[in-house]
């Protein structure tokens, strides 16, 4: 049996993607095969694409590090055919065979089963991006800082996956005062109906010259960019604030002191929702069942796209203003499966 699947192959050093039929391989044990319902794009995705980028180590390659789907077969006992499950991390699509294919052959433990809150969709919604961007707020949300919630908070990055699920989970929580860092201004009036109160460029949220220690302007800074920027942000937080990192799309290398750290007790926190325990991610999507899930107005934006639409999309991620989310769409009806009256 064959399936359809987008696979990255290295030709000339260059990764080249195509969409292709595969074989549909022996079920292995410990694995599940899921139907794939769902898959989305992360920036990680879009770097499978880049040369040199290093996402991808071993070719050919299935990209894809979320997907969401049905359960069509198990040699796992934790897992039931029709059951509907979703997987995010664990280097799916960068070290095994990911969410861009009709079908996907997973270890067990690598897989969740989805809550009767959310459907398939909105897993694919929240995806790697919501659950990095949980992460974070779980990090610093019972911090002395964060009681108040007119606390000033920073969002950068606020257009990607990461930045708009904190803008969304922050509006929903009560918190009345964001910045958020954006040089797409056209998109003031978005960003305000999501929970933002006030749009900035990163020119005007900057230092220049960069000092080690600034007016204190922000309690809590959630960095998704890097680069120059968060090396400006730092000497701005409050006493005893924080600072989140999770992503690196201006840079990875970072200009700062020490001073913050040592005379304002301003803590770092990396998120990592790659490697994270399964009984972390549990609690995380348990929290956006019951307290991070917001109203229909405040939930990130949403583009669908299909997988014949799949590789131009990609090429174009990196360098194309978008907002919010993007879903790649699979199926949405459940498969038929044997004893279906």
């Amino acid at each position: 049996m064959q399936k359809k699947a987008l696979v990255i192959s290295l030709v000339d050093s260059q990764p080249v993607p195509e969409i292709t039929s595969v074989k549909i391989p022996d079920l292995q044990p410990g694995y599940v095969r899921v139907q794939v319902a769902y898959s989305d794009i992360n920036y990680k995705d879009a770097l499978t694409l880049k040369k040199d980028s290093g996402v991808i180590r071993q070719f050919p390659r299935v990209p894809g590090v979320d997907f969401s789907g049905w359960v069509i077969a198990s040699n796992d006992p934790r897992f039931q055919i029709r059951q509907q499950v979703f997987a995010t991390g664990w280097d799916i699509g960068v070290n095994i065979d990911g969410g861009y294919q009709e079908s996907v052959d997973l270890p067990g433990g690598f897989l969740q089963h989805l809550s009767e809150q959310r459907t398939l969709k909105e897993a694919m919604m929240i995806g790697t991006a919501g659950v990095t961007a949980a992460m974070g707020i779980t990090k610093v949300l019972a911090s002395t800082v964060m009681t108040d919630k007119e606390v000033p908070l920073l969002i950068t990055g606020v257009t990607g996956g990461v930045g708009g699920w904190q803008l969304a989970i922050l509006a929903q929580l009560g918190y009345h005062n964001i910045t958020v860092v954006t040089r797409q201004t056209a998109l003031t009036s978005q960003l305000t109906a999501l929970g933002a109160t006030r749009i900035v460029s990163p020119a005007e949220v900057g230092l220049d010259p960069l000092k080690p220690l600034a007016k204190q302007k922000f309690g809590v800074v959630f960095d998704n960019v890097g680069g120059d920027l968060l090396g400006q942000l730092i000497p701005q937080i409050y006493q005893d604030g924080h600072l989140v990192v999770s992503g690196n799309a201006g840079g990875i290398k970072l200009q700062t002191t020490v001073l913050p750290f040592i005379l304002r007790g301003v803590t770092l926190y990396g998120i990592d929702s790659v490697h994270c325990t399964i009984e972390d991610r549990e609690e995380i999507w348990q929290l956006f069942d019951n307290h991070f899930w917001p109203t229909a107005e405040k939930l990130p934006l949403i583009t669908e796209v299909g997988f014949n639409e799949l590789i131009p999309t990609l090429e174009s991620f990196p360098t194309t203003p978008h907002l919010g989310r993007t879903l790649v769409k699979f199926r949405t009806r459940r498969p038929k499966f044997r004893n279906d009256d």
